[in-house]
């Protein structure tokens, strides 16, 4: 199984999401998302539209098209077949009869045979030989490296374009070409780059610590502390993201700078000037408050929405 076909099916699994649940919400057959999780691109339709089937799929799951689009064969061949032409029936002469009439019969099957001869000198040729057409070449399949990742801390979690590969130290064999590494440990910075992955690699990576708060202002008159169980109260100005629930979110600037991504714990909220891209995976357990005014939930359980907001 090629790496497309792996990430697809252990992030429906991990879902708990089976194929034909999958294929009843995206309106697509089965048997194609199956073709595309077990790497079987000859049987998937015309290449544009088995990449809308890829991105529309990957949507669903949560994962981000972009690098799984760029992991789907660029030309996939298929073996032509070939027809033997018809041969040509051999004509038969019979011999004539011998009696009293011999000289007769005699001149029309000369007559007979000059005929033929002269119906064979003028029917075109056949050629010699066919050639049978040359085998379709099938591309190899992509070229996989043995990728080693240490971290400081130890055990953070590892991300290779968007796909979780496990906590570090970890090792284990991808696909070469320029990948996305993400690093994330709770209490550290997040840390992303762009790697080449031609040879096999060992890359370590330093997380920074989260910088230190500054301590709160004791409770006063003017500025009395919020009650127990309440929630923070909201700036009036820029966007505040309150989770109400569990749910995977990517904030991200309009340029497609990484501002967050991961899953904040439930009763948290996220504070971001304008203007953003947010995209969550689970939107009735995200609250959105801009510019100091509840605009509620964006959207219904378990639906993947990506919205604007600012300018």
């Amino acid at each position: 199984m090629c790496e497309l076909g792996q990430r697809l099916r252990e992030t429906r699994e991990a879902k708990g999401l089976d194929v034909a649940a999958a294929a009843e919400a995206l309106k697509i057959r089965r048997a194609l998302l199956l073709a595309l999780e077990e790497c079987r691109f000859e049987e998937l339709p015309e290449p544009a539209l088995a990449r809308g089937y890829l991105r529309r799929y990957a949507q669903l799951l949560g994962l981000d098209p972009a690098p799984l689009l760029l992991l789907y064969p660029s030309k996939i061949s298929s073996a032509p077949s070939t027809t033997a032409p018809p041969t040509a029936s051999p004509v038969q002469v019979q011999p004539p009869r011998r009696g009293g009439w011999g000289w007769l019969l005699l001149l029309a099957v000369l007559v007979g045979l000059g005929w033929y001869g002269w119906q064979t000198l003028s029917r075109p040729k056949a050629p010699a030989s066919v050639q049978a057409p040359a085998a379709p070449v099938v591309p190899p399949p992509p070229a996989q490296i043995s990728l080693r990742v240490v971290t400081q801390p130890a055990g953070a979690r590892v991300y290779l374009d968007g796909f979780l590969l496990g906590q570090a130290p970890v090792e284990t064999r991808v696909e070469a070409g320029e990948r996305t590494l993400r690093v994330e440990a709770k209490g550290f910075q997040s840390y992303q780059q762009v790697v080449t992955l031609a040879n096999d690699r060992n890359l370590s990576v330093a997380l920074k610590p989260v910088p230190s708060a500054p301590p709160a202002p004791a409770p006063n008159a003017a500025n009395p502390a919020p009650a127990p169980g309440s929630s923070p109260a909201a700036p009036s100005t820029g966007l505040v993201l309150r989770f109400e629930g569990n749910s995977w979110v990517r904030v991200t600037t309009p340029g497609g700078t990484a501002l967050f991504e991961g899953q904040p714990a439930k009763g948290t909220q996220q504070t971001y000037s304008l203007p953003v891209v947010v995209r969550v995976g689970n939107a009735q357990a995200v609250r959105v408050i801009l510019n100091g005014q509840d605009r509620g939930l964006m959207g219904q359980a378990g639906q993947v929405v990506t919205q604007r907001f600012g300018p």
